[in-house]
């Protein structure tokens, strides 16, 4: 009893969704239960948001949920007809047809929680269940969508109530040590823990979203993620609980492109100013990463935090020096670099190489931050490749 979803760019045209289809009826003509859970077709959301700001759209969230919602719906819909003509029955369903209740958040609402009865009745009826991923709808039936990584979270989501497997396929063969787009020569990683995956994620990793990574440690879930239609799974990562590979201390570098140091000087140290700038950051929806307060003279503090640049550019301009009484500073060109590992709170002397590694490559390095399983360091965003390339060799990834 297996989840499988499939990416945009695996049901990108006709060919690749009867490809699916032929495989999906093979599993079920073997005797396996199976739902499929399934992205829009290649670039099709980029292209409805387009017809959306060609009629004027703006910030009108209900109707672009309603509108992207479609996108899926074409693809669960020509995935099901590709099903039942290899002779097995099946039968598409929407996110609210499938019994996913979000929050009322438009643009990205929240699991709350999911019906199965609708899907319980096909499956009893033999059918193979076609979801449409990315999307549910409210208590009041306003649809809804996930946003980034929603299908992810959809599969992970269905499994984890049902208690069945959840396979993931995309373009990639799994998860790397590194972006083989930035270091080629990074390792295909045969295994990964839950906490390693989400620090990944958060750190700049984009394969897996941290939502659906969550969800499958919340609930003990096999995840796996490889290639379509890729039938070897050695080809691809498993994350899981625990790893089997002791021996390996350090998992993989995550980076963070386009990072903004934002830093107001010599405040007054007292929490006030810092309350209305948060407040203020809050308002914007600006998610920011570090924070770091530091002595400053005669008694005040530097406060410094990072964000990207787009999300920079959203708080220089709705912030006010005369009403605020500091001015702010804004300093481009710099991106985030993560070693993480479960080793790193048990294995002595990582930080110690990674430190030693970037000054022996004459590389700067500014903020430092730790957790029990990363080391994150901000360098300046022409080092990157070189940065990259010297700790993946430091720590054989």
């Amino acid at each position: 009893m297996i989840v499988e979803k499939y990416g945009g760019t695996s049901v990108a045209d006709v060919d690749k969704i009867k490809a699916i289809a032929k495989h999906v009826a093979d599993i079920k003509k073997r005797g396996h239960d199976i739902i499929v859970v399934a992205s829009a077709m290649g670039k099709t959301t980029n292209k409805l948001i387009a017809l959306a700001k060609e009629v004027g759209y703006a910030t009108n969230d209900r109707e672009l949920d309603s509108l992207l919602s479609t996108g899926e719906q074409q693809t669960v819909t020509l995935l099901a007809m590709a099903i039942e003509a290899q002779g097995v029955p099946a039968i598409s369903l929407t996110g609210y047809q499938a019994g996913f209740i979000t929050s009322n958040h438009h643009a990205h609402a929240h699991i709350k929680d999911i019906d199965i009865t609708n899907i319980q009745k096909h499956l009893d009826d033999g059918k193979v269940v076609v979801v449409a991923g990315f999307q549910g709808a409210t208590e009041n039936g306003e649809i809804t969508t996930l946003g980034r990584g929603g299908s992810d979270t959809t599969a992970v989501a269905l499994a984890a109530k049902l208690g069945w497997n959840c396979y993931i396929y995309t373009d990639v063969d799994g998860v790397y040590t590194i972006d083989p787009r930035i270091y080629p020569q990074a390792k295909l990683l045969p295994e990964i823990t839950y906490n390693e995956m989400m620090q990944m994620a958060c750190l700049g990793s984009g394969v897996l979203e941290t939502r659906c990574v969550e969800i499958a440690s919340k609930y003990n879930l096999q995840l796996f993620l490889g290639r379509a239609l890729e039938t070897d799974l050695t080809k691809g990562t498993f994350i899981m609980e625990y790893k089997h590979i002791e021996d390996m201390p350090i998992t993989g570098i995550s980076v963070k492109d386009d990072y903004a140091i934002m830093r107001v000087r010599n405040i007054d140290n007292d929490g006030v100013f810092i309350g209305r700038l948060f407040q203020l950051i809050a308002d914007l929806n600006v998610n920011i990463d570090t924070i770091s307060q530091q002595e400053g003279e005669a008694g005040k503090v530097n406060f410094t935090f990072y964000c990207n640049s787009t999300q920079s550019d959203l708080i220089v301009n709705n912030y006010d020096e005369k009403e605020y009484g500091y001015p702010i500073e804004r300093i481009l060109g710099f991106c985030k670099i993560s070693v993480v590992g479960v080793g790193i709170s048990t294995h002595s002397g990582i930080a110690s190489t990674i430190l030693n590694t970037l000054t022996k490559n004459n590389i700067r390095y500014y903020q430092i931050t730790s957790s029990e399983i990363s080391v994150s360091l901000t360098i300046e965003r022409h080092d990157k490749e070189k940065a990259v390339a010297v700790l993946a060799k430091a720590f054989d990834l």
